[in-house]
């Protein structure tokens, strides 16, 4: 099986890569457990960029490494997500804030090609391991604020788990958040400090209030 991994100095972040991506595409699904021998025979490389890569994705807040060595994929409660969102109901509006006063062209150009992104996605041309969250990034990146891209960024873990629930349940809601990201990138693009953090505030608690309303439904059933 040919799993794309190539033997160069680059290991660690091919493996780092390909664990994240069998996460994130559900691949390796929430409370499963690794195994490194598999890994390593499956990759064909050795243990030692395997073990890199899985203090790399604890980091990240994808993988739990327990005290007796067992690794698994991260499993968020619904506390969990509670507690992400009151923390990037903040934070990216306040990321939003900044990138609209301090973006540079170029910049403003990522984000623009992350919103298209978003637009291919909306009409099925563009697969769902390319998801929306760029845009976020792109934002977050253009704050130019080295504590809030840090902090925003160890949110990322969780937040795969948090989006792919969304989408797999509601695909439609893509639609809608391509519509709010629009807004955000036009507030973005007239430096519009305060209508990017507006938006980008609408914009996440609509996204939290439809994920309460799906985990409610799943209660129900």
């Amino acid at each position: 099986m040919s799993t794309g991994v190539k033997k160069n100095p680059n290991l660690k972040t091919q493996v780092y890569n390909y664990l994240k991506n069998q996460i994130m595409t559900g691949k390796l699904r929430p409370g499963e457990r690794l195994i490194e021998e598999k890994i390593s025979t499956d990759l064909e490389v050795s243990r030692s960029p395997i073990r890199e890569s899985i203090r790399m994705l604890e980091k990240d807040g994808l993988l739990k490494v327990k005290k007796t060595g067992g690794v698994t994929v991260v499993k968020p409660t619904m506390q969990d997500f509670q507690h992400m969102y009151e923390c990037r109901v903040e934070m990216e509006p306040l990321s939003s804030f900044y990138a609209a006063k301090r973006r540079s062209s170029e910049q403003l150009e990522t984000i623009r090609a992350a919103l298209l992104k978003g637009k291919n996605f909306q009409t099925g041309s563009t697969s769902k391991d390319d998801e929306l969250l760029n845009f976020h990034e792109a934002i977050v990146q253009a704050s130019n604020n080295q504590w809030l891209i840090s902090m925003v960024s160890h949110l990322r873990g969780i937040n795969v788990f948090y989006r792919k629930s969304i989408i797999e349940e509601n695909p439609f809601h893509v639609e809608q958040a391509y519509i709010e990201h629009q807004k955000i990138f036009q507030a973005i693009v007239d430096q519009d400090s305060e209508g990017a953090r507006k938006y980008m505030k609408i914009h996440i608690e609509s996204d939290y209030n439809l994920f309460m309303e799906l985990c409610r439904k799943k209660e129900v059933k």
